[in-house]
């Protein structure tokens, strides 16, 4: 009995393993699928200034256009800066008042294309001292005069990175977070703006972005499809675009109401090549998406070239190895509840199990065959009726498995995605002064 026993938890054992490798190397190949590459940009120009290495926001304007660096704490990057076609700084960069700014990330013209916002709302989940009051700047997009200063804070207090911005037909600064999973926040001031060195204004959500799932190519993976890493608005104000690493994401406007169409339109979907697009705009004729990347992230080798895209006229398309179209939840199995990196640690865990039994088949085995006979009462074998008299019970001590040991579970997360925190370097996620006018 105890051989028999034994032979079936081996032969049990021998088969989950087999099914498991059988499946695992099944499930592989379809879940190893090559990420789609975005077709290149059309290389407008280079930006070769090396005060504008680290590039993070840009508008496009008749004559050029207006750019900012990401955060940082060299002075003389920390300006607005003006390019011509052939993107040369073509006058003085505008200085800001007071201290500065403390981490820009984006540029967005007012409707009417005469006033130029900069979004000083940059904030690095890395950062050990979170910013507990962000801060918008606006100007003459023309530079005649400095940017002026207007403190922000987020509802309840609680920090967001935030690198995309757009300005409604009523003035005001509509504010996108950037996450690297899950929906992206809308917020918009709840009172009206001040200027200058003052209290920041509260802020208040007024929706969210669930932008539609694709495959693009860029160094991030994954989380870099969901990254909204800027955002700008067509000159005639039917359109808003925002875009990820990967992807642009256009949204048709109705009535001037940008926060129902990003919050409820299907977006039309263009992949894009940059290598670490931190900007996105339109041509002045509306025509064109202008992007360009963040050279800071990029090898010393690597140009920084200013992008064009003609925006693509389709949805989001289907991505292999997901259902064309989504299955009710009624009468579904918890089968079909699974995607296929599940299935595939679900069948790997087996291949454990199955391994374990075989060990534990084995072990029996060679225990049987170690231990005497167990002696006999009357001579002719046990038999059913000498089992019961046991008085150890039906099966006795010697049926007993081995005493159980702890194993260690089967780990069945999928492997994490580095997170862009923002370049390492000094002015990102430290904490604002209190005063001096610096945006944080």
């Amino acid at each position: 009995m105890r051989r028999a026993v034994s032979s079936v938890t081996v032969a049990l054992g021998l088969l989950g393993a087999t099914v498991a490798c059988a499946g695992v190397a099944l499930a592989a190949p379809a879940s190893a699928s090559s990420p789609l590459a975005a077709a290149a940009g059309k290389k407008r120009c280079t930006v070769a200034d090396e005060r504008l290495r680290e590039l993070s926001g840009l508008v496009a304007t008749k004559s050029g256009y207006v750019v900012v660096n990401d955060g940082t704490e060299v002075e003389s990057r920390k300006r607005v800066f003006f390019l011509n076609t052939r993107c040369e700084v073509t006058k003085e960069p505008v200085r800001y008042s007071g201290q500065g700014p403390f981490d820009t990330e984006d540029l967005a013209l007012s409707p009417d294309g005469k006033t130029l916002w900069i979004a000083d709302t940059g904030d690095n989940v890395t950062s050990r001292n979170r910013r507990d009051r962000v801060a918008v700047w606006s100007m003459p997009v023309s530079g005649s005069s400095r940017p002026v200063l207007h403190r922000l804070s987020y509802p309840e207090g609680k920090p967001h990175d935030a690198e995309a911005l757009l300005i409604g037909d009523d003035g005001n600064p509509l504010i996108i977070t950037k996450v690297m999973s899950g929906k992206a926040q809308i917020f918009t001031p709840a009172a009206k703006m001040k200027s200058g060195n003052t209290e920041p204004v509260p802020m208040k959500q007024v929706g969210e972005i669930a932008l539609p799932k694709t495959d693009t190519d860029n160094r991030l993976g994954a989380p870099g499809r969901v990254a909204i890493t800027g955002a700008a608005r067509s000159p005639d104000g039917s359109r808003v675009v925002v875009r990820t690493y990967a992807d642009a994401f256009e949204y048709d406007v109705t009535g001037g109401d940008i926060v129902a169409a990003l919050t409820s339109a299907e977006p039309r979907v263009t992949a894009l090549a940059d290598p670490f697009g931190e900007a996105i705009a339109y041509t002045p004729d509306g025509k064109t998406f202008l992007t360009v990347s963040d050279g800071g992230q990029l090898d010393e080798d690597e140009p920084v070239d200013i992008l064009g895209y003609t925006p693509s006229t389709e949805g989001a398309k289907p991505i292999a190895g997901e259902g064309d179209e989504p299955k009710k939840a009624a009468g579904r199995s918890w089968l079909d509840g699974l995607s296929l990196s599940d299935i595939t640690y679900i069948i790997a865990a087996v291949g454990v199990i199955g391994a374990l039994m075989v060990a534990a088949g084995v072990f029996g085995i060679l225990r049987a065959r170690r231990k005497p006979a167990t002696s006999r009462r009357d001579g002719d074998g046990p038999d059913r009726d000498d089992l019961a008299d046991d008085p150890r019970g039906p099966a006795g001590d010697d049926f007993l498995p081995p005493d159980d040991r702890a194993r260690g579970g089967v780990y069945g997360g999928a492997p994490s995605g580095g997170v862009y925190g923002g370049a390492p370097g000094g002015g990102r996620g430290g904490t604002a002064p209190a005063g001096g006018g610096r945006g944080g």
